[in-house]
């Protein structure tokens, strides 16, 4: 999975690893959270939009509960031998809500007993280089410069102890692609043998 502050290319990364993983020939799914097309992602979104301010409590139980809702659908992916990519999962509900003064230990008990992943991929970037990518139209957490620095700092704080792999999400997108397959090829290994060429599952 792959994670990371606002605008550090995580859609773009997610995107070139799953057609890297389907080339190589696996079945790979790719989810994006929040998963806004749920009944708690259709809330998160307000949330985000500014159209709603729940307390943060609540905030963050809705970013876990969205994951709950389509677990059963990811663990049936994992059961079918199936790859699956996460734009953002549950180190970003931890880095957020730790940042915005919730109790880690509270954060990690939301997400316990979700599918695990793998491998975790943060991308890191300045807040200065996040805005740079998106000045316009940015939502409740985007445009808060001082809070958006205490989520980078937590996403490495977190990351190290966790031992996540931390690239540096500012270089080339090539580059970082690079990097990624660098982390993520060795894993595929130890995966079953691939499937048909072109034998995709979404």
């Amino acid at each position: 999975m792959i994670d990371g502050v606002d605008q550090s290319g995580k859609k773009t990364q997610t995107g070139l690893l799953v057609k890297r993983i389907r080339q190589e020939g696996f079945h790979c799914a790719r989810w994006d959270f929040p998963v806004y097309q749920t009944i708690i992602g259709k809330r998160l979104k307000a949330y985000l939009g500014g159209m709603e301010r729940p307390d943060l409590h609540v905030v963050h139980l809705l970013y876990a509960a969205n994951k709950w809702e389509v677990a059963r659908e990811i663990e049936g992916q994992l059961r079918r031998g199936c790859i699956v990519v996460a734009n953002r999962y549950t180190p970003s509900n931890l880095a957020y809500g730790s940042a915005h003064g919730l109790p880690l230990d509270w954060l990690y008990m939301l997400e316990t007993g979700l599918p695990k992943p793998s491998c975790v991929i943060i991308l890191d970037i300045s807040i200065d280089t996040s805005f740079d990518r998106k000045n316009q139209s940015r939502d409740v957490h985007e445009r808060d410069l001082p809070y958006l620095e205490r989520v980078r700092r937590t996403y490495i704080q977190i990351g190290k102890k966790n031992r996540w792999k931390i690239i540096d999400g500012g270089a080339a997108p090539e580059e970082v692609n690079s990097k990624i397959w660098k982390t993520v090829a060795p894993i595929l290994k130890s995966v079953r043998a691939p499937v048909t060429k072109h034998d995709y599952s979404d």
